[in-house]
């Protein structure tokens, strides 16, 4: 490690790094990667042949998008909302499979349409096409774990595993027909085959040595415990009847019959479901087991190169990623300890923790609602004015709409303060942002939005479907780009907010230097190898308290490489910012710029870089 770090340390922040930097975002739904990771297994090897490949690239992606999108009948429904409009036949209704098997046959799958993908000659397709042809490239090597390390991750992990999200994703489940509430009720139905599956699993990931610590297992037991803990206000149960409403033919008595079957459903498949993963997991935790990071398991350091090289969609290494988020994080708390001393400043930020920010034409009393909770009319009412503010630096959103809703209390210790739900490729207007009140404090309201909303998740995701791209694209997952667009969002969206130039400069700085903290702990602990006394003092000496600490190191042992999605998406961003600016002069519109990212859409870094450089020189 470099001397970077150590230049602070005497320092106190008198600005607090939030434990929840993730703004908090998750956003549930996303389609699968090409090859399905963990929540959507089960992946037949390529049906595109060889003959059909040669017919014309176009074709191809037609058909991967097909096998892809049909991979499980959840991901079919979250992606598409009329699959036989593409000529995509439905699959068996279930939630898909969960196993090592089905791990390296999805592997193996991603490897075959590599060698097809390959028998193009991609110097004579179109520039459209040579992109499309690039980034399914990456996508598809960087779907391909490292032989043996099948067993190193986990999808149960507190924030986007399996048992976190599920939930979510089977509330928001769209009626469209009574067929489609056929359907949910088989995936209701399924769901203790496939915890049966993910707690072999979690058997195999033990007897290899390779399970959670007892810590991480209680964590996720507690989770699941606090959805089944009162079956009759399960929130799958109390949100189901308006749900219906979306089917105006149906009467009294077959609405009351419908719901009814849901709860039996409830009752006698999703909670036994989760019981049996409770079960499962009780069994499981063993306290002898001592927390360690991936670099302590064999080629446990590479899978963790892999991790995030897939997750950020960075072409550096970890040791380069490292000396940037140091940088990072050094110029952050210069500017934090720059402003201390400044006396207006630290009553303005007093203020801002007390009734958080509005944009600049907000109203008073908006700006009064949101002192008391992060309600949804207040959160509506500052998604239209970012809306409006955003489009003098950023191109003029699309028309879609948007439900701000809240998270279930049931999930709220355990959800992120805020998810945006993508919605199927061709049903992109109507969009969903959930905000959890547990986490999702008045002050952070107005970040949390720019990240979800506008100029982040939703804004990019609609901008971008609207314009029609290749529907095989809508598969591809790059995280990095997904959640690094979204943080410079939310960090770009403070010069909109009622508050001055200084306390704009100084939240951005509290943001990034958390960011940067605590991926700089991830890599620590996953690559580096630091046990848990050095990881709670290298974070205490930041500032953290040690539960605060101590949550974090956990969250991390649990969900690898989590936010380096977040700090290293946010600065390759800026970086690709300094190299426009320094192509088209400092003082150049970013109205240029910004267009550019969106139109270009979701890509790794290198890719973006390239075609940036091609663009503006």
């Amino acid at each position: 490690m470099s001397s970077l770090l150590h230049k602070f340390r005497s320092y106190f922040l008198f600005l607090a790094v939030s434990l929840c930097l993730l703004s908090g975002c998750s956003s549930a739904g996303k389609a699968p990667s090409p090859v399905p990771g963990p929540s959507a297994s089960g992946v037949p090897e390529s049906s595109v042949t060889p003959d059909a490949a040669k017919d014309s690239f176009s074709s191809f992606l037609n058909q991967l998008f097909r096998q892809y999108a049909a991979a499980d009948s959840l991901s079919l429904h979250y992606t598409i909302s009329n699959p036989e409009a593409m000529q995509i036949t439905k699959p068996p209704v279930t939630l898909g499979h969960f196993s090592v098997k089905e791990l390296k046959a999805s592997a193996a799958a991603a490897k075959k349409s590599l060698e097809l993908l390959h028998s193009f000659s991609r110097a004579s397709l179109d520039a459209s096409e040579q992109l499309t042809y690039d980034l399914l490239e990456y996508s598809l090597e960087s779907s391909v774990l490292p032989e043996g390390t099948e067993l190193y991750d986990t999808p149960l992990g507190p924030v986007t595993g399996l048992q976190s999200q599920l939930p979510i994703l089977l509330a928001e489940y769209r009626f469209s027909s009574p067929a489609d509430v056929e359907d949910y009720f088989l995936l209701l139905a399924d769901l203790p085959n496939y915890f049966s599956e993910l707690c072999a699993f979690e058997r195999e990931r033990s007897a290899a040595g390779t399970q959670s610590c007892a810590e991480v297992l209680s964590r996720i037991v507690l989770q699941c415990k606090a959805f089944v803990e009162n079956p009759e206000d399960n929130f799958l149960i109390a949100g189901f009847r308006d749900r219906l409403a979306a089917l105006p033919d149906l009467t009294a008595a077959q609405t009351a019959e419908l719901c009814i079957r849901n709860q039996k459903l409830i009752f006698t498949k999703v909670i036994p479901a989760y019981e049996l993963l409770i079960e499962t997991l009780e069994e499981l935790s063993d306290p002898a087991i001592p927390p360690k990071g991936l670099c302590a398991l064999p080629d446990g350091a590479a899978y963790y190169e892999h991790l995030v090289r897939s997750n950020t969609g960075s072409g550096r290494s970890v040791e380069e990623l490292e000396e940037m988020l140091e940088t990072a994080l050094f110029d952050s708390l210069l500017t934090i300890v720059t402003f201390s001393e400044d006396k207006a400043l630290r009553a303005e930020w007093e203020s801002y923790q007390r009734s958080g920010l509005s944009a600049l034409q907000d109203t008073t009393s908006q700006t009064g609602a949101m002192d008391k909770t992060a309600d949804t009319d207040s959160s509506a009412a500052l998604l239209s004015s970012l809306k409006e503010q955003i489009q003098a630096d950023f191109p003029s959103p699309v028309k879609s709409a948007c439900r701000v809703e809240t998270v279930h209390p049931s999930l709220e210790d355990f959800l992120s303060p805020a998810l945006y739900l993508v919605p199927p490729l061709d049903g992109y207007t109507e969009n969903v942002i959930y905000i959890n009140q547990a986490k999702c404090s008045p002050e952070e309201l107005f970040s949390t939005l720019a990240h979800e909303g506008y100029p982040g998740h939703l804004y990019q995701n609609t901008y971008f479907a609207a314009s029609a791209p290749h529907p095989v694209r809508m598969l591809l997952n790059f995280t990095g780009y997904d959640e690094g667009w979204a943080t410079y969002a939310e960090a770009f969206a403070y010069r909109y907010a009622d508050c001055s130039d200084k306390l704009r400069q100084l939240l951005v700085a509290e943001q990034i230097a958390g960011l940067c903290l605590y991926s700089l702990s991830d890599i620590r602990i996953h690559y580096r190898g630091e046990d848990m006394e050095r990881i709670l003092s290298f974070l205490q000496d930041y500032g953290l308290t040690k539960e605060g600490a101590t949550e974090l190191y956990y969250a991390q042992l649990a969900e690898p490489a989590i936010y380096l999605p977040y700090s290293v998406g946010y600065l390759e961003f800026s970086d690709l910012l300094k190299t426009y600016l320094s192509l088209k002069g400092n003082d150049a519109p970013l109205l240029a710029f910004h267009t550019f990212l969106l139109e270009t859409g979701p890509a790794p870094f290198p890719v973006l870089k390239e075609r940036l450089l091609t663009t503006f020189q």
